[in-house]
């Protein structure tokens, strides 16, 4: 096991100036010493290429990602290790090597996250809103990509994610570890629905979600249960989670997975109620939001072109 690659990699995660910090450095040697046959296996696939050590070097999370409770609840270091090599494997398959070290190994070395690819991009009281493509060293505890609506900059929404084998092990799958939004934007929020025709802006990105999934041809999306949310493994009995996924991952259509309670399965392809199902009052709304959700494909067909093979 090549200590030194550890060693920069926890110095990159932790400020070890601190004490607090120096207790979670120390941690994560402990734990990378005391599962070394499985650290040394995922070292050893980071430095099969080039492209992958500059991944490990810009986006040392992956390492930490391993050693600790984290995407979802159960998850355990053979889990972890598989799940961050098939993310990879994945990215490498499907992206092109320049998206890929602009997501990871490009990474500012203060933040840990890495550059955004913009996939969607429009207006929203003259201020652009878009839909970036991105890794959140903050959300690495849900994630190995986010997809965040901002609005000039300021997030408003982020779905943490990973690309994986779906159940079935048939094909792959988006896996979506967390959805999170905004705390101090609801007047935004009422805003952005009514110029987006009655549409909120949760649905708006859970829509570039599956915009992201069609690019890729995948047919599964899976998403976290409040049971199978990573939290989960240390929340008390008596605590509830602050946020309910499930009647939103049900609005999306999604049922709970009958082999795995910790996931629901969602749908590609959002469901269109025909003109006939509306009143007639609500049908010049939802034409108007169908016409910009086909505007929104389009985006996402062109954006896509560029960064995937």
């Amino acid at each position: 096991m090549d200590e030194s690659i550890l060693r920069a990699a926890g110095h990159r995660l932790y400020v070890t100036s601190r004490l607090k910090e120096m207790k979670r450095y120390l941690v994560f040697r402990a734990r990378c010493r005391m599962h070394k046959d499985i650290i040394e296996d995922v070292l050893d696939f980071f430095a099969a290429t080039e492209l992958r050590k500059r991944i490990l070097e810009g986006t040392p999370s992956f390492i930490e990602q391993v050693t600790r409770a984290f995407f979802y609840k159960g998850s355990d270091y053979p889990d972890r290790a598989a799940l961050v090599k098939n993310h990879i494997l994945f990215m490498e398959k499907h992206f092109t090597p320049e998206s890929i070290a602009k997501l990871y190994a490009e990474a500012d070395e203060n933040t840990n996250s890495g550059k955004r690819l913009t996939l969607w991009e429009d207006v929203f009281e003259d201020r652009p809103l878009r839909m970036n493509l991105l890794f959140y060293a903050g959300q690495r505890k849900e994630g190995c990509l986010s997809l965040a609506l901002t609005w000039d900059d300021e997030d408003l929404y982020q779905i943490m994610f990973w690309f994986g084998p779906d159940m079935e092990k048939t094909g792959d799958a988006i896996w979506i570890g967390a959805m999170q939004g905004t705390p101090n934007g609801s007047d935004v929020i009422k805003r952005l629905t009514k110029a987006f025709f009655g549409y909120r802006p949760k649905n708006l990105i859970f829509y570039g979600i599956r915009n992201l999934a069609r690019c890729l041809r995948l047919q599964r999306i899976y998403a976290v249960t409040n049971e199978g949310y990573y939290a989960m493994n240390h929340v008390r009995s008596d605590r509830k989670l602050k946020t309910d996924f499930a009647a939103f991952w049900q609005e999306c259509e999604g049922i709970e997975c009958a082999g795995d309670p910790r996931f629901y399965a969602i749908p590609v392809e959002e469901h269109r109620k025909d003109m006939s199902e509306l009143k007639p009052s609500k049908r010049a709304q939802h034409r108007r939001r169908f016409e910009k959700m086909d505007q929104i494909n389009e985006a996402f067909d062109a954006s896509c072109s560029k960064y995937l093979k």
